[in-house]
């Protein structure tokens, strides 16, 4: 008999033999961020509406209806963020109940023979960008690094609340931590800036989710393969959502043997449009086994982009 996909998965994950190329979408279950928004704190309510930290997320349909925070409608910029203490309020993470939330999440498959993935979104960059927007994000990391840390640190002791309860509730195999540090051309600061201000903040995170026999996993989209031996050191074993902007080949070949890639799929591109014909997808899926499969290291993950006000494309 032939392993489960849970056995297969992490066997993979863990740079173990095993049967096949994993599939995240059929081989995972998914709770908190990873099911949709998560708790409404995290991101607000389906379809808008104000998160937890008093940010207000509106649904733009020329973004295909993907919750954004409402532009011009930020708490902090580079000048006041020193003072942010006195502006940030931040969530209880015991205002909902994550128990029923767990219940009905875990209901979706069968932890048993899947793996459980809890997403924890909004990870401290792109928490920072809601509070500020990314310009101002990204100046107060230039001109104000120590009190830009600081509040990165304070989200992240609101993340460890958050693993907490991931554990208490979830028993989760995986924890992903969305952060978005890069475009699709390279990450949104220089290397320099994310090792001194967003890596200390990731690797505290890692650090907790793994006291938690947690496997640590990263979600960036965009071009962050300069980044990799950094994810690497602070203790990622996966990198997900990878898109083939970066040479995912390359990463395979030279760090294989230290990290998991997730994804490979061009959902940038014409395969990830939701009109995208079955040829085209097919030829996508091919190409990603073809190319990436043949190492030992890689977990197909492919999925078309959805308008989200579009109630046909959400059936």
């Amino acid at each position: 008999m032939g392993m489960t996909p849970k056995e297969n998965m992490l066997a993979t994950l863990n740079h173990q033999p095993h049967d096949r190329i994993p599939n995240y979408l059929t081989d995972v279950v998914n709770g908190g961020f990873g099911f949709g928004n998560g708790p409404a704190f995290e991101k607000g309510p389906e379809g808008g509406g104000m998160d937890g930290f008093g940010v207000n997320w509106v649904c733009p349909a020329t973004g295909g209806g993907a919750p954004i925070p409402e532009p011009g409608k930020f708490q902090l910029d580079s000048e006041t963020i020193v003072d942010w203490k006195k502006i940030v309020k931040f969530p209880d993470v015991n205002s909902c109940d994550r128990e029923a939330q767990a219940k009905m999440e875990l209901s979706r498959g069968n932890r048993d023979i899947q793996v459980v993935d809890f997403g924890s979104g909004n990870g401290p960059f792109e928490r920072l960008a809601a509070l500020m927007g990314f310009e101002e994000a990204l100046m107060s990391i230039a001109l104000e690094p120590e009190a830009t840390a600081d509040l990165l640190n304070a989200i992240v002791d609101y993340k460890i609340k958050v693993i907490e309860k991931a554990h208490e509730f979830y028993h989760p195999d995986l924890f992903t931590n969305y952060d978005d540090i890069a475009t699709e051309q390279c990450p949104f600061m220089s290397r320099k800036a994310y090792q001194e201000i967003i890596k200390p903040a990731h690797k505290r995170i890692y650090d907790a989710a793994k006291a938690y026999d947690m496997i640590p996993v990263q979600h960036t989209c965009g071009k962050a393969e300069s980044l990799v031996e950094d994810m690497i050191e602070i203790g990622v074993k996966a990198w997900t959502s990878v898109q083939p902007t970066n040479n995912i080949e390359k990463i395979l070949q030279v760090y294989g043997d230290k990290l998991c890639i997730i994804g490979g799929y061009d959902t940038n591109g014409l395969p990830g449009r939701p009109d995208a014909s079955p040829e085209v997808i097919k030829k996508e899926v091919v190409r990603d086994f073809e190319v990436y499969g043949k190492y030992p290291s890689y977990i197909f993950f492919g999925f078309l982009l959805e308008n989200s006000l579009d109630p046909e494309q959400r059936q």
